[in-house]
Protein backbone atom coordinates (compact mmCIF):
# COMPACT_ATOMS: atom_id res chain seq x y z
CA UNK A 1 0.00 0.00 0.00
CA UNK A 2 1.30 3.44 -0.93
CA UNK A 3 -1.15 5.61 1.00
CA UNK A 4 1.32 6.23 3.86
CA UNK A 5 4.20 7.04 1.52
CA UNK A 6 5.32 10.65 1.96
CA UNK A 7 4.95 12.93 -1.06
CA UNK A 8 8.02 13.53 -3.22
CA UNK A 9 7.46 17.28 -2.97
CA UNK A 10 6.58 19.68 -0.18
CA UNK A 11 2.81 19.78 0.33
CA UNK A 12 0.49 21.44 2.82
CA UNK A 13 -2.45 20.19 4.87
CA UNK A 14 -4.78 23.13 5.48
CA UNK A 15 -7.82 23.45 7.70
CA UNK A 16 -9.05 22.74 11.22
CA UNK A 17 -7.14 19.82 12.73
CA UNK A 18 -4.43 19.89 10.04
CA UNK A 19 -1.70 20.26 12.66
CA UNK A 20 -3.06 17.75 15.19
CA UNK A 21 -0.16 15.30 14.71
CA UNK A 22 2.50 17.86 13.72
CA UNK A 23 5.62 18.98 15.51
CA UNK A 24 6.22 22.68 16.06
CA UNK A 25 9.07 24.13 14.00
CA UNK A 26 10.66 27.45 14.89
CA UNK A 27 11.66 29.25 11.73
CA UNK A 28 12.76 32.58 10.34
CA UNK A 29 12.58 34.25 6.96
CA UNK A 30 14.03 37.39 5.46
CA UNK A 31 12.61 39.85 2.99
CA UNK A 32 15.52 41.05 0.88
CA UNK A 33 14.64 44.13 -1.16
CA UNK A 34 16.63 45.68 -4.00
CA UNK A 35 16.96 49.39 -4.77
CA UNK A 36 13.98 49.19 -7.15
CA UNK A 37 11.73 47.92 -4.35
CA UNK A 38 11.61 44.36 -5.68
CA UNK A 39 11.54 41.36 -3.36
CA UNK A 40 13.87 38.37 -3.72
CA UNK A 41 12.03 35.05 -3.70
CA UNK A 42 13.44 31.54 -3.75
CA UNK A 43 11.89 28.72 -5.78
CA UNK A 44 12.32 25.62 -3.65
CA UNK A 45 13.97 22.47 -4.95
CA UNK A 46 11.44 20.22 -3.16
CA UNK A 47 8.37 21.49 -5.00
CA UNK A 48 6.96 24.13 -7.28
CA UNK A 49 6.79 26.74 -4.51
CA UNK A 50 8.17 30.27 -4.21
CA UNK A 51 9.06 31.59 -0.77
CA UNK A 52 11.16 34.02 1.19
CA UNK A 53 14.68 32.78 1.96
CA UNK A 54 14.78 31.28 5.43
CA UNK A 55 14.57 28.10 7.43
CA UNK A 56 14.81 26.55 10.83
CA UNK A 57 16.38 28.02 13.92
CA UNK A 58 19.00 25.56 15.20
CA UNK A 59 20.37 25.03 18.70
CA UNK A 60 22.84 27.79 19.53
CA UNK A 61 21.36 30.21 16.97
CA UNK A 62 19.94 33.61 17.65
CA UNK A 63 17.05 34.54 15.37
CA UNK A 64 19.25 36.95 13.43
CA UNK A 65 22.17 34.53 13.11
CA UNK A 66 19.76 31.86 11.86
CA UNK A 67 18.21 34.08 9.19
CA UNK A 68 21.62 35.37 8.06
CA UNK A 69 22.89 31.76 7.76
CA UNK A 70 19.77 30.60 5.93
CA UNK A 71 19.94 33.53 3.50
CA UNK A 72 23.57 32.66 2.73
CA UNK A 73 22.82 28.95 2.26
CA UNK A 74 19.83 29.55 -0.02
CA UNK A 75 20.98 32.61 -2.01
CA UNK A 76 24.76 33.01 -1.74
CA UNK A 77 24.16 36.55 -0.47
CA UNK A 78 25.50 38.11 2.69
CA UNK A 79 22.67 40.04 4.29
CA UNK A 80 22.21 42.51 7.08
CA UNK A 81 19.06 42.41 9.19
CA UNK A 82 17.37 45.81 9.31
CA UNK A 83 14.41 45.04 11.54
CA UNK A 84 11.78 42.54 12.58
CA UNK A 85 8.63 42.71 10.43
CA UNK A 86 6.46 40.24 12.30
CA UNK A 87 5.85 37.04 14.26
CA UNK A 88 3.63 34.43 12.61
CA UNK A 89 1.92 31.21 13.66
CA UNK A 90 -0.24 28.98 11.50
CA UNK A 91 -2.44 26.71 13.64
CA UNK A 92 -4.39 25.44 10.60
CA UNK A 93 -1.49 24.87 8.18
CA UNK A 94 0.82 21.86 8.33
CA UNK A 95 3.87 21.55 6.07
CA UNK A 96 4.34 17.93 4.94
CA UNK A 97 7.93 17.37 3.81
CA UNK A 98 9.13 14.69 1.36
CA UNK A 99 10.76 12.78 4.25
CA UNK A 100 7.38 12.52 6.02
CA UNK A 101 7.89 15.22 8.67
CA UNK A 102 4.74 17.17 9.53
CA UNK A 103 5.46 20.64 10.89
CA UNK A 104 3.36 23.52 12.14
CA UNK A 105 5.57 26.56 11.65
CA UNK A 106 6.03 29.46 14.05
CA UNK A 107 8.23 32.04 12.36
CA UNK A 108 9.81 35.46 12.63
CA UNK A 109 10.11 37.50 9.44
CA UNK A 110 12.83 40.12 9.06
CA UNK A 111 13.58 42.89 6.60
CA UNK A 112 17.12 42.82 5.27
CA UNK A 113 19.48 44.10 2.62
CA UNK A 114 22.37 42.65 0.66
CA UNK A 115 25.83 43.61 1.93
CA UNK A 116 27.97 41.11 -0.01
CA UNK A 117 28.22 37.74 -1.69
CA UNK A 118 27.01 36.73 -5.13
CA UNK A 119 23.57 35.37 -5.93
CA UNK A 120 23.66 31.68 -6.85
CA UNK A 121 21.76 30.13 -9.75
CA UNK A 122 20.72 27.01 -7.83
CA UNK A 123 21.84 24.49 -5.20
CA UNK A 124 20.39 21.54 -3.27
CA UNK A 125 17.70 23.76 -1.68
CA UNK A 126 17.17 26.40 -4.34
CA UNK A 127 15.87 25.75 -7.86
CA UNK A 128 15.86 29.46 -8.77
CA UNK A 129 16.04 32.97 -7.34
CA UNK A 130 14.18 35.94 -8.79
CA UNK A 131 13.42 39.54 -7.94
CA UNK A 132 9.67 40.33 -8.03
CA UNK A 133 7.84 43.65 -8.04
CA UNK A 134 4.57 43.55 -6.10
CA UNK A 135 2.49 43.23 -9.29
CA UNK A 136 4.68 40.35 -10.57
CA UNK A 137 4.35 37.98 -7.60
CA UNK A 138 3.74 34.36 -8.60
CA UNK A 139 0.59 32.46 -7.63
CA UNK A 140 2.45 29.46 -6.22
CA UNK A 141 3.73 31.04 -2.99
CA UNK A 142 4.05 28.80 0.07
CA UNK A 143 0.83 29.32 2.07
CA UNK A 144 2.69 30.31 5.23
CA UNK A 145 4.66 32.97 3.32
CA UNK A 146 1.78 34.74 1.55
CA UNK A 147 0.82 36.82 4.62
CA UNK A 148 4.47 37.67 5.29
CA UNK A 149 4.98 38.86 1.71
CA UNK A 150 1.93 41.13 1.89
CA UNK A 151 3.36 42.59 5.09
CA UNK A 152 6.72 43.17 3.37
CA UNK A 153 5.14 45.39 0.75
CA UNK A 154 3.23 47.18 3.53
CA UNK A 155 6.31 47.35 5.75
CA UNK A 156 5.46 50.76 7.09
CA UNK A 157 2.91 48.94 9.26
CA UNK A 158 3.38 48.28 12.93
CA UNK A 159 4.99 45.04 14.03
CA UNK A 160 2.74 42.15 13.02
CA UNK A 161 2.00 39.37 15.54
CA UNK A 162 -0.39 36.63 14.44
Amino acid sequence: MLQNTPPQTLTFAIGPGATADANIGLGCSIAIMDDAGRLLLQKRMDGDWWCLPGGGVEAGDTFTSAVIREAWEETGLEVEVIRLLGCYTYPDICAVYPDGRRVQVASLNFLGRVVGGAMIESNEETAALRWFARHELPDNIIPTHAERIVDVFNSDHELRIS
